[in-house]
């Protein structure tokens, strides 16, 4: 016999006969003495949310809630005043409301199930209410991986979307296909390497497409993007994968030549690759090599790229690309568009991963954290990641960890050092060991034995997670050899850690010793002459540089301190001045507060890049590097420039710390290297 369900458990017995049990004493209770039972009651409801055959229990009684009082004297008494757009941020707050909140969506599920009524709801409102509920929180019912939600409880999250989930199920996802889809479409237009959240969302889209007829308008738009995720031709959907195969080897040229296009074409518009992409890319390297190209999408660089090297980029399809890694075909594409096989180091490094003897634990877990039953070999797994690594360096995530210094490195390396980043991946994969220097000194990761992940979430690229836990440690080791030292130890550390190209000036706006806010206007003017162009001496950015913020919450509170890289200042296509960064959180798409919203297309983005307006990008920074002799004159910078800046600080993450406008004594670093 298998382990006994929650709802058969002795422990779960007693919390419903609990929670009946003070439902039956609220319903009886007079008027005035109701407030103790509720909060008898909400503490009993709470420990039923956490999962579903918890939830069950309580919807069975939804009903009675009304009549009881559970919400008498509350903002959830009358279900005609409540708003859809405050559910979200009342559930993530935790506490009573949230659970008053959790039981006022189970007594409109009841009530638009025509399981109870209401004197001011009926059905179809109830339904509709939820309805814009779920819209509106599709990333509490399919979570995202950010600093503020890896900040968060993580229990407030998991009741919140097994409630979700208990709603979805008996609504039905069709009411909110269209949420759906436009929640896929935002995150596929970051080009991630990680797509889980894309595909799960995708299979609710499909899911919802069964419930509505064949020419409904948003079920059409649904199916264009399931169609590229499950097979974007009809051969390549219509049997097993045995029948696809044999059915590619029957077509004739023509034929063969509009499956590759069909394929090109839908992986270049959404993103997404189907895992029958790799039994036709795989099939043209042998039968048709001439349409490897047009499968691919390439642009003129990758074209010439590809003919260049056919025999080589042969070899690493017919190695590594599986409908297990059929992911990396993108990566594939985007490598060669790039041109990188022209880079000196990349194609040897890449055919290495193919014969390196990898270390049996690092195998294993390159195995295990694969999402497949029977997952290829190590070498085949490592190979297709590092191809979507080097064709996707802003794709690349810390997932759930607090490992964005890690997240940033090799992201910085696929776009600085290339050929660095070979090295330590063939190396770690080797060793299960990584060496680093800091000033002189060899820091070995396995003699080390903490870093920030005290245990690494294993949903990750499979570079980042062969990589990330070796990075982590050495990142705190060089930190702790910083400590004692005047000021910010990344002025040390990210130098050391990403490379020689990181530059050596360095600003920062806190004084590390006493968490007081020092020299503000300054810093404002020094960040605009050495990165704006119209203060810089119209300089652009050579090497991505490292950067620190601070992030913060859609009501500009600090969240913490993050690692991100500033890739670039331009023009955005309206004609205002835009920093353009890598932020390695999943979804860079994110709320700051104070109207700072980050972009992630439409204002000129590459793929993976996020993008804010100058001023209200650098409100959020708060220790950089820079040129020291390539930078403007700090003085020409306009004092309302200078003020609004100032300002947007002042009023959100620096609020509550000590400011100080002296100077401090100069520590300013040895000049560049670069």
């Amino acid at each position: 016999m298998g382990e006994p369900t929650p709802s058969q458990t002795p422990r779960f017995a007693r919390l419903t006969e609990d929670f009946e049990a003070t439902l039956e004493r609220l319903e009886t209770a007079p008027r005035f003495s109701k407030f103790n039972h509720q909060s008898q009651l909400l503490a009993r409801a709470r420990k039923l949310l956490s999962d579903p055959a918890g939830i069950a229990a309580l919807y069975a009684h939804a009903g009675r809630f009304d009549a009881a009082g559970v919400f008498l004297g509350g903002d959830w008494y009358d279900p005609a005043d409540l708003q859809p757009g405050l559910a979200g941020s009342t559930l993530r707050a935790g506490g009573a409301n949230a659970t008053l909140e959790c039981l006022s969506e189970l007594r409109l599920l009841a009530i638009a199930q025509g399981e109870c009524r209401s004197a001011s709801m009926d059905a179809a409102g109830a339904r509709s209410f939820l309805e814009q509920v779920l819209a509106a929180n599709l990333d509490l019912l399919f979570p995202v991986a950010t600093e503020e939600t890896r900040e968060a409880d993580p229990a407030i999250g998991e009741r919140v979307r097994t409630l979700f989930e208990f709603i979805l199920e008996r609504i039905g996802a069709a009411t909110i296909l269209n949420a759906l889809v436009i929640e896929v479409e935002r995150v596929l237009l970051q080009r991630p390497i990680m797509i889980q959240r894309a595909e799960a969302l995708l299979r609710a889209a499909d899911r919802a497409t069964a419930e509505l007829p064949e020419d409904d308008a948003a079920a059409t738009r649904a199916r264009a993007w399931i169609h590229a995720l499950k097979g974007p031709s009809r051969l390549s959907r219509a049997g097993s994968r045995d029948d696809y195969v044999a059915a590619l080897a029957a077509l004739d040229t023509n034929a063969l030549a509009e499956e590759a296009q069909t394929f090109g074409d839908a992986m270049a518009r959404t993103g997404l690759v189907s895992a029958q992409h790799a039994d036709l890319l795989c099939h043209l390297v042998d039968r048709a090599p001439e349409l490897v190209g047009p499968a691919l999408a390439l642009n003129a660089v990758g074209k010439v790229s590809l003919g260049a090297h056919q025999t080589l980029i042969s070899e690493l399809i017919q190695f590594a690309i599986r409908r297990e890694t059929a992911r990396s075909i993108y990566g594939l594409s985007k490598l060669l568009e790039q041109g990188m096989t022209f880079i000196r180091p990349v194609l040897p490094g890449l055919r290495r991963l193919m014969v390196l003897a990898i270390n049996p634990e690092v195998a294993a877990t390159l195995r295990e954290a694969s999402e497949w039953t029977d997952p290829p070999d190590a070498n085949v797994l490592l190979l297709a990641g590092t191809l979507s690594v080097l064709g996707q360096p802003r794709g690349v995530d810390q997932g759930l960890n607090p490992t964005c210094q890690s997240a940033r490195a090799i992201s910085l390396w696929a776009q600085n050092d290339v050929g660095y980043l070979l090295e330590l991946i063939a190396y770690a994969a080797r060793e299960n060991d990584l060496v680093l220097q800091f000033e002189g000194l060899n820091i070995r990761a396995s003699e080390l034995t903490f870093g920030l992940a005290t245990e690494l979430h294993t949903e990750l690229d499979p570079v980042s997670l062969l990589l990330t836990p070796h990075l982590d440690r050495i990142y705190m080791e060089m930190s702790r050899h910083t400590i004692g030292r005047i000021g910010d130890g990344h002025r040390w550390v990210n130098p050391e850690l990403h490379g020689w190209w990181v530059h050596r000036g360095f600003g920062e706006l806190i004084d590390t010793a006493t968490g007081t806010v020092t020299r503000c206007d300054d810093f404002i003017r020094d960040f605009h002459a050495a990165y704006h162009p119209l203060y810089n001496g119209g300089r652009d950015l050579v090497y991505a540089q490292p950067c620190g913020i601070a992030t913060t919450n859609h009501q500009g509170a600090l969240v913490g301190w993050h690692a991100i890289s500033i890739q670039r200042v331009a023009f955005d296509p309206a004609g205002e001045w835009r920093v353009y960064f890598f932020n390695p959180n999943r979804d860079k798409e994110q709320n700051w507060g104070q109207g700072i919203v980050t972009s992630t297309h439409d204002h000129g983005e590459l793929e993976g890049e996020s993008s804010l307006p100058f001023e209200q990008f650098l409100a959020r920074v708060y220790v950089f590097h820079y040129k020291t002799r390539e930078t403007g004159d700090p003085a020409r910078i306009p004092a309302d420039a200078v003020a609004r800046v100032r300002r947007r600080i002042a009023d959100s993450w620096a609020a509550d710390m000590p400011w100080n406008d002296e100077q401090p004594v100069d520590i300013d670093a040895a000049g560049d290297k670069a």
